[in-house]
């Protein structure tokens, strides 16, 4: 029975549209649930009520119910049937077949360049599938943050860019990719896991050298009060004061954060200057009226800072980098059993003998591995919500606990955060505890 269902690609088709229906309605159930938790909850929790009105609590909650809605529906549509029906009428054989078709010269008629068409024409697909969702969303969804629109000249010129680097950057993947494969055979996904160790590794040196021209400007602390209290903390816990930055975010419309990031050196605690009250500024004159009364008072700052440093002392950063380097080990053995079983493609179009690299990737990685990367992302979330409670815990320790739920409270009505959620859904969609599971967490731990 198992050698039918592994051999036989009509079997593994009408598997491989299981997974991608099944893993749908999950996630939509999840909405459901979360959409009725918005439905029932009228009131304003009383925590919140001193920071949070409850005529923009009510604006916040139509605003997720309506989006909740519209993502049921988009994802039932585009996802679930449109996607059912690609993989049943062999679109990605088909669109792989123009894509050889196109070639206008000899030279073209090499992998790599069938390869580079084909992602080009399935990236303007899968553009104007979305294009309709977009302009729903765009017309249709009233958005609880008002945000400075940008002239039509520079959305125009933003479009023109991103299309010109997101089209030479995919060019230069696909031929690396396809190369890569035709040059080590048996051998490539050792080679895709090397790749992706030589980039990870990159990407931790780069990051903290891009922090400032990415997300803002270094600027020096202008409260004096902020700055004892922050020398203080990190003297009693051991981390050095140099390495806490405070960044002015280039965008104003940026939510309140602060974060730990890199380990020995590298490791530094930033803090978005809209975490400060007034976003620091002793001159209220140059904010905006809706910046004024935003931000966190100087104890809350350093509370926020105490829960940062809880990530460092307890090295969540190092257990990060080992979970995801099990999760890529994982990945890549699975991929490795399924990359070159003939009958995946024959079930998605292809005839028999043929088998695209790009193609084998997509379908792979993006519908066969399906149930794997769902559990995976799954317990990478319980992991890192996990981590939040025990920096939360850090901070109480050092006596913070007060002052950090107060932060907590404030933060998310400053970010227009939606305060209630359903515990399941939480679970399978978020990186952090809810508001309310975080206050209850540090009152348990205060009893």
């Amino acid at each position: 029975m198992t050698a039918y269902f592994w051999d036989d690609p009509k079997a593994i088709l009408y598997i491989i549209i299981a997974f991608l229906v099944l893993d749908n309605l999950w996630a939509i159930y999840l909405l459901l649930r979360e959409i009725n938790v918005a439905y029932k909850a009228h009131k304003v929790p009383t925590v919140i009520s001193p920071y949070l009105p409850q005529e923009l609590y009510d604006k916040m909650r139509v605003y997720k119910i309506h989006k909740g809605w519209f993502t049921i529906v988009n994802t039932l549509v585009t996802a679930v049937i449109m996607g059912v029906l690609e993989l049943y009428l062999g679109f990605y054989a088909w669109l792989y077949g123009v894509a050889g078709q196109c070639a206008m010269a000899k030279w073209m008629e090499h992998e790599a360049c069938v390869s580079v068409i084909f992602v080009l024409l399935l990236s303007f697909y899968l553009w104007l599938k979305m294009v309709p969702a977009m302009i729903y969303e765009k017309m249709c969804i009233t958005s609880v943050q008002s945000r400075a629109k940008p002239s039509w000249l520079m959305r125009i010129c933003h479009f023109v860019f991103d299309l010109i680097v997101g089209t030479a950057f995919t060019i230069v993947v696909v031929v690396a990719l396809v190369f890569m494969f035709l040059s080590l055979g048996p051998y490539a996904p050792l080679g895709l896991y090397g790749q992706t160790l030589i980039l990870t590794f990159f990407i931790l040196l780069l990051i903290p050298c891009l922090i400032d021209p990415l997300m803002g400007k270094r600027v020096p602390l202008e409260s004096s009060n902020l700055r004892t209290q922050l020398e203080q903390l990190t003297r009693q816990v051991g981390f050095p004061m140099r390495q806490v930055y405070i960044i002015r975010v280039h965008d104003p419309n940026t939510g309140s954060n602060a974060f730990f990031y890199g380990c020995c050196c590298l490791k530094r605690i930033v803090i978005f200057d809209t975490l400060l009250l007034n976003r620091g500024k002793r001159d209220l004159a140059e904010l905006s009226p809706e910046e004024m009364g935003k931000g966190l008072t100087d104890s809350q700052v350093t509370a926020v800072v105490a829960h940062e440093l809880g990530h460092w002392r307890h090295g969540h950063f190092y257990k990060a980098i080992m979970a995801f380097q099990v999760h890529l080990i994982l990945t890549i053995l699975l991929f490795a059993v399924l990359f070159p079983h003939g009958p995946i493609y024959q079930a998605v179009g292809f005839a028999p003998g043929l088998q695209p690299i790009v193609v084998g990737c997509l379908i792979i990685f993006g519908f066969v591995m399906t149930p794997y990367m769902t559990l995976a992302n799954f317990s990478i979330l319980s992991m890192t919500r996990c981590f939040e409670y025990q920096a939360d815990r850090f901070a109480y320790q050092l006596g913070y606990a007060g002052d950090l739920g107060q932060a907590l409270l404030k933060l998310y009505a400053d970010n227009l955060a939606f305060p209630v959620s359903d515990f399941c859904y939480s679970s399978w969609n978020h990186t952090h505890p809810t508001m309310l599971d975080r206050l209850a967490h540090l009152e348990e731990l205060r009893r």
